[in-house]
């Protein structure tokens, strides 16, 4: 037999670089995360009207939120590969996650699809009651999702898993979601539907679903390709977990758009609280009447 050829090692520095950065990231995401989704869960439950769109976000808050401050165990089980407790944690919140903003997204853009194509229909249908309900149905299948079978750390990493969390929670959801929303915008585009008077409520859509998306296919991508044993080594586990760190950056990106483009987001922002709000509705009424006196 032919002799082994050494293979050169990486330079160690730029092996050290690699845990070093991916720690800044981790702290990145979870400094930006955490108070943002803290903020965005007291707005979206305190301070706003309590509409669907109300209940959309502040549902969605509440999964990055548990998704963010379980990022050190996935931190620690990148790191101690021999801790199979984090693992099992780290994955389940991880997969759990993964399908329950799928869903909720899946449900935000049906819900403004149909705000946008049957604006009146929406009005008197579109009710915070029902959304809530619909969020406890869809936790309640990413929670089954996330822990259908007993050996729970070796069926998250099985080509059936991958594939299943590929299909489940991201290529569905994707067609469910862009086949609508395409739909109205072409019929806007086209002039074929008169009762589309605005697509505003789309708008929040062009930032939330790419981040979505761009933020979880290297993470499929890398499950999908985990599968097969050709692909180790240090250079393939640091994309791995580098592709993690991408989507908690998901979970950070989230409640930007929502405080800077969603409407009820914004007019709390610029009334500053509900005794501000009231005081410049009363003030507008004050003045309109002034202006009408003769």
């Amino acid at each position: 037999p032919l002799p082994a050829v050494p293979i050169p090692s990486p330079h160690p520095l730029r092996i050290e670089l690699f845990p070093i950065l991916f720690m800044v990231l981790c702290g990145v995401a979870f400094l930006a995360g955490v108070p943002l989704n803290c903020y965005v869960l007291f707005v979206a439950g305190f301070r706003v009207e309590r509409t669907a769109s109300a209940v959309w976000f502040w549902s969605w808050a509440v999964a990055d939120f548990i998704f963010i401050i379980f990022l050190p165990l996935r931190f620690i089980s990148i790191f101690i590969k021999e801790l199979d407790t984090t693992k099992v944690v780290s994955s389940t919140v991880t997969s759990f996650h993964m399908f329950s903003s799928s869903f909720l997204l899946t449900a935000l853009s049906v819900d403004r699809c149909i705000l946008v194509a049957r604006p009146e229909w929406a009005r008197y249908h579109s009710m915070p009651l029902l959304a809530f309900k619909m969020v406890m149905g869809m936790w309640s299948l990413s929670v089954g999702f996330s822990l259908r079978y007993g050996d729970l750390w070796e069926y998250l990493h099985s080509p059936a898993s991958s594939s299943m969390n590929f299909l489940v929670g991201f290529l569905i959801p994707l067609a469910l979601i862009l086949i609508p929303t395409f739909s109205i915008v072409l019929a806007v585009k086209l002039r074929r539907n008169r009762l589309i008077q605005s697509t505003k409520p789309l708008k929040i859509l062009l930032g939330l679903i790419p981040t979505f998306f761009l933020c979880w296919l290297p993470y499929h991508v890398f499950s999908l390709l985990q599968i097969s044993a050709m692909h180790t080594g240090s250079v393939w586990n640091t994309g791995i977990a580098f592709a993690c760190v991408l989507t908690y950056f998901s979970s950070c990106l989230n409640p930007i758009f929502y405080l800077t483009v969603d409407k009820e987001f914004l007019r709390y922002r610029q009334c500053g609280n509900a005794w501000n709000c009231q005081y410049l509705h009363e003030e507008r009424i004050h003045l309109a009447g002034t202006i009408g006196s003769p």
